[in-house]
């Protein structure tokens, strides 16, 4: 009699543990929010929310001006094609260097890849490069997958 109170008290507690983390999973995916501060961490952390939420105008906003900046649909079209790797990406923002009117953010990337009956992560540190325009930070690069390769990047001249 007492080992099945024991048993029923021990599989209810298993029960209650079960619930708890399903909440807290449920509820921690619905927390990222933007930030409301602009320093080059927020705006790094709003351009990748921006991306993942697929809100590509909020994301375009977060770039600097330049004769290589893509157009908005240039930029979305891009992300489009990029969105599988983007899903298996999760970054998380490290530390940040500033230099006068140019900073850097450290991104630590983890991708996962799944191949049938085996998953593979790759984990890795990247930055993202912010210069200062009229008082507030705007990205000049990013890795990948959240960049192209083609944005911010003048064509290499010839030597005379």
């Amino acid at each position: 009699m007492k080992n099945d109170r024991f048993l029923n008290g021990l599989i209810a507690g298993i029960g209650i543990l079960i619930l708890i983390a399903l909440v807290l999973f449920f509820v921690r995916q619905q927390q990222a929010e933007y930030r409301p501060g602009n320093e080059p961490n927020d705006v790094a952390h709003n351009y990748i929310l921006g991306i993942m939420k697929r809100d590509f105008e909020k994301a375009y906003d977060y770039l600097a001006e330049g004769s290589e900046k893509p157009s908005l649909s240039q930029f979305q079209q891009e992300l489009s094609r990029q969105a599988n790797e983007i899903n298996r990406a999760n970054v998380t923002i490290g530390e940040v260097f500033v230099d006068g009117e140019n900073a850097s953010v450290q991104l630590n990337i983890r991708q996962s890849y799944e191949r049938p009956l085996l998953t593979n992560a790759s984990r890795y540190a990247e930055f993202a490069q912010l210069v200062l325009e009229n008082g507030e930070w705007k990205l000049t690069s990013m890795p990948y997958p959240l960049w192209s390769w083609n944005w911010y990047y003048a064509d290499p001249k010839p030597l005379p």
